[in-house]
């Protein structure tokens, strides 16, 4: 048995379409920053009496086939067949466009492979968790994190410490969304004309952001993060049928942060395949964008975070 926390992570340099749905490899390489906020925690805990996996979500009984083959292969790989009971509780909402598949997986995963005995170094790690949802890997990481392309491997970019910037998310809708992201990454990739030139364009935007974090260049940083969420959700648009994930909030947010531009606050912002805006700026500015963000018409709710560590074992239980 194990436990473990995972913080979410949010993609700056954005991940949209898969090149081996089989593998679930991205069609393009993404750059994030995983939070301090534990996103989920999950407990696994192996045992030869259980006849069937058991997937408990926030206290109710849910689906356990993604669950499965994630346990699958990390039983493969230890060379047991022991079914597992599997306790999660997700500290933001479940597929609402917050990131919480991403840390899900990760903690399943890393929580799965420490029961059983497993490595904590072996590089399989990122493979097991990027089979359960194509961003969890970057949530093994802590701080800025570079998810490769070519191996779906993931590495460092920044330390959480090393940068002292925040991201205040806005709420802007509540429930999950309607079309789920690996759904839509398929229709994207199958349906859109915009798709094609979103993948070919990648490699700039990754490499404009790796030059801004090794500088330390917020403005340019943000500006490459905005690019990459406007083409995405561009090619979303273009989907059959269209993929609309952003609400009235959701625009009514982003011009709030252009506002605040306006006047001097350095704040830009991003949208993951959800209606919710995120907003990366300095520590500093961060309590002047969170009261603007809450002032706005539509929002529900703005937290401030701060990049935060990897996933983590936390305990047996």
């Amino acid at each position: 048995m194990a436990t473990v926390e995972a913080g979410i992570n949010v993609a700056l340099v954005k991940y949209w379409g898969k090149r081996d749905a089989v593998l679930n490899l991205p069609a393009v390489g993404s750059v994030s920053l995983t939070l301090d906020r534990p996103g989920t925690r999950t407990t696994v805990r192996f045992d030869p009496a259980v006849s069937a996996d058991r997937f408990v979500l926030d206290e109710v009984e849910a689906d356990a086939e993604r669950v499965t083959a994630v346990l699958d292969d990390v039983r493969a790989r230890a060379g047991v067949s022991w079914r597992a009971e599997v306790f999660s509780a997700n500290t933001v909402p479940t597929a609402a466009g917050l990131a919480s598949s991403a840390s899900g997986f990760a903690a399943l995963g890393l929580a799965a492979w420490a029961a059983l005995g497993l490595p904590a170094d072996d590089p399989a790690l990122v493979d097991v968790v990027r089979r359960g949802s194509g961003s969890a890997p970057r949530s093994l990481l802590g701080g800025l994190v570079e998810l490769d392309r070519e191996t779906g491997g993931v590495r460092p970019l920044l330390a959480p410490e090393a940068w002292d910037v925040r991201l205040v998310i806005a709420v802007t809708a509540l429930g999950p969304k309607d079309v789920g992201s690996r759904a839509g990454m398929a229709a994207s990739a199958e349906t859109s004309p915009y798709f094609p030139a979103w993948v070919a364009s990648h490699a700039a935007d990754m490499a404009e952001a790796r030059r801004a974090i090794d500088a330390r260049d917020l403005p340019a940083l943000g500006a490459v993060m905005e690019h990459s969420t406007l083409k995405m959700h561009a090619c979303m648009l273009a989907t059959v049928p269209p993929l609309f994930y952003w609400r009235p909030a959701t625009l009514a947010g982003i011009e709030t942060v252009r506002a605040l531009r306006r006047d001097g606050v350095g704040a830009w912002f991003t949208c993951d395949a959800g209606p919710h805006v995120k907003v990366l700026c300095a520590a500093g500015d961060a309590p002047r964008v969170a009261a603007a963000l809450a002032a706005t018409e539509g929002v529900r709710g703005v937290d401030v975070a701060r990049p935060g560590p990897g996933a983590r074992v936390v305990g047996p239980c």
